[in-house]
């Protein structure tokens, strides 16, 4: 038993190390420690969609992603959060479940509830690089995980077709569309009024100086009257 915990501690330590210095050597096989780091290298290189599965949300991930997502929506990228309801999460924990995930949304991310206890884990990029496994990608803490990457287009839509994706991705792409008319609606209708402002303000301030130059060229042909009669 000494041994077997000896040898298990030298493992840990072996397996952080390479981890601290950068190094995998899982091939395409990742654990807790090195998943996030490469992760995040294919989520900045994303080009057009970001797909996470992740069965559970936590608010120090939230924050933990609050700049990559950023950078993504910067670049216009679409991500889609597909998890589970705030209800099914017990009574204790549903405040903190619904802060993250309406920071999500806060941010442009389009999330998605399914019911039915979803406890697979996925996540799919550009529709050609696939992460699958264990790991709850929006949720991990401390707990000893295993994922797999996959740069496949074919692995890629097999997994979205499995998980019945589609229609949702295309409610999601409908949705952004009509937001993003209704942006162009609000925009266009600020832009017909401040047009309006600008140009009742400029109507006013040519009135003000038409008014201006008025009252001094009458003040000029007063002085020019009183000179006129004040002379002998």
């Amino acid at each position: 038993m000494f041994i077997q915990s000896r040898l298990h501690a030298e493992y840990l330590k072996d397996r952080y190390s390479d981890w601290a210095r950068g190094k995998h050597k899982g091939g395409n096989l990742y654990n807790e420690r090195t998943f996030y780091q490469y992760f995040t290298k294919d989520l900045l290189e994303a080009e057009k969609e970001v797909i996470i599965y992740s069965p559970f949300v936590a608010k120090f991930r939230t924050d933990y992603y609050k700049r990559t997502i950023e950078k993504l929506m910067y670049r216009n990228i679409n991500v889609f959060i597909f998890t589970r309801p705030v209800e099914d999460y017990e009574p204790i924990f549903q405040d903190q479940i619904r802060i993250a995930l309406e920071r999500y949304e806060e941010m442009g991310v389009c999330v998605f509830f399914l019911s039915r206890f979803i406890h697979e884990k996925a996540a799919i990029i550009d529709r050609k690089i696939l992460w699958e496994g264990s790991l709850n990608i929006l949720s991990h803490k401390a707990s000893r995980e295993i994922m797999r990457r996959t740069s496949d287009e074919e692995s890629a839509m097999q997994v979205i077709q499995f998980l019945g994706l589609s229609n949702r991705l295309a409610e999601g792409y409908k949705f952004r569309y009509e937001k993003f008319c209704e942006g162009l609606k609000i925009n266009s209708e600020k832009n017909r009024k401040l047009v309006i402002m600008m140009f009742l303000l400029g109507f006013s301030v040519s009135g003000i100086l038409w008014l201006v130059i008025t009252y001094m060229k009458y003040i000029q042909l007063l002085s020019l009257l009183y000179r006129m009669l004040a002379q002998p």
